[in-house]
């Protein structure tokens, strides 16, 4: 489960929380797929006040288990089967067996509904596919995402050419079952409001495109994560840069607007100076599932000279932090 709780702006900002994070096909090629994939596992730990429209979890389907393939594949055919049953939806969100959340397939990064080709209409998938589950607005309840028995798929694909309208031949087709017994944890980590101030820092200090000043102008802080309660098999966290491009430099966070310095960005490393990554999943490893707690991860923000010249003012960035639960 994925929640935004933290906004980290530089330079006398303040982290702040908030919430981040068709044709309905007539035919039946679930029931024809010829490979399949049981996503998400078979247990699934949310927190019971996950709120409507978070993210809850994410599930990867890589191009070589879709098509065999390394660059691209191609599909015909897209069926979406609601509480992995026999009927069919538009989609792009249908409903789950579990109160309270719901599915969807993505395709090329967005939300994909039901898709039949007609002629050479087919769709190019170039991305590993992702299934996610959503907190939708039914009151949220545990249970099993198990689809009806024997045919229990939520999403049934086909490849390449399906002149029949139907999935055949070899490695032509993929259903994608949910089979997952969803558990609800009492409560989620919480993580406080924060300042963040950069110390002042003189220009000689900037020694070309690239540098960083020195240590005086660094200044370090905490991730925090209070009151996480026991249960989960794993907590994580992703950072996430928020605003607008951000400079070519790993770590660095986009200029906020009305900063009026030029030339220079703030960036986020570790303590140890190596620039964050953004965008990808990490474990908050000194989580204890036994006993639950509060945990911190150090990072530091310093500036960075991002053009040949750099002006006087003040600096500014934000970034989120995306806390999910499993």
């Amino acid at each position: 489960m994925q929640q935004l709780h933290q906004i980290l702006r530089g330079l006398a900002a303040r982290l702040i929380p908030a919430i981040a994070l068709v044709v309905v096909a007539s035919i039946s090629p679930k029931a024809l797929a010829i490979n399949s994939v049981t996503a998400f596992g078979s247990t699934l730990n949310l927190p019971n006040n996950t709120a409507t429209g978070t993210i809850v979890s994410r599930y990867p389907i890589p191009l070589s288990q879709l098509c065999g393939a390394a660059s691209s594949c191609r599909m015909s055919i897209l069926t979406l089967y609601p509480y992995g049953g026999r009927d069919t939806a538009s989609g792009p969100l249908i409903p789950t067996n579990v109160s309270g959340i719901s599915a969807r397939l993505l395709v090329n990064g967005q939300p994909a509904g039901a898709f039949i080709s007609s002629g050479n209409n087919y769709i190019t998938v170039n991305s590993p596919l992702e299934v996610q589950l959503l907190r939708d607005g039914r009151p949220l309840s545990a249970g099993s995402l198990a689809g009806a028995a024997g045919n229990p798929a939520y999403f049934a694909i086909c490849m390449g050419d399906v002149g029949s309208q139907a999935c055949s031949g070899s490695n032509n087709g993929l259903s994608i079952a949910l089979a997952a017994r969803v558990r609800l944890i009492n409560g989620s980590c919480s993580t406080p409001d924060q300042s963040v101030a950069l110390p002042n820092v003189v220009l000689y200090k900037f020694k070309g495109v690239g540098s960083t000043g020195d240590q005086s102008s660094t200044k370090g802080f905490d991730l925090r994560f209070n009151n996480c309660p026991p249960g989960f098999a794993r907590v994580g966290y992703t950072l996430t840069p928020i605003g607008g491009p951000a400079p070519a430099f790993a770590g660095a966070l986009p200029v906020a607007g009305g900063s009026t310095a030029k030339g220079v960005a703030i960036q986020i490393t570790g303590t140890n100076g190596t620039p964050a990554t953004f965008n990808q999943q990490f474990p908050l490893s000194a989580y204890s599932s036994s006993t639950g707690g509060s945990y911190t991860v150090p990072m530091n923000a310093r500036y960075i000279q991002t053009e040949a010249t750099v002006t006087t003012g003040t600096i500014s960035g934000m970034m989120s932090v995306l806390v999910d639960y499993q």
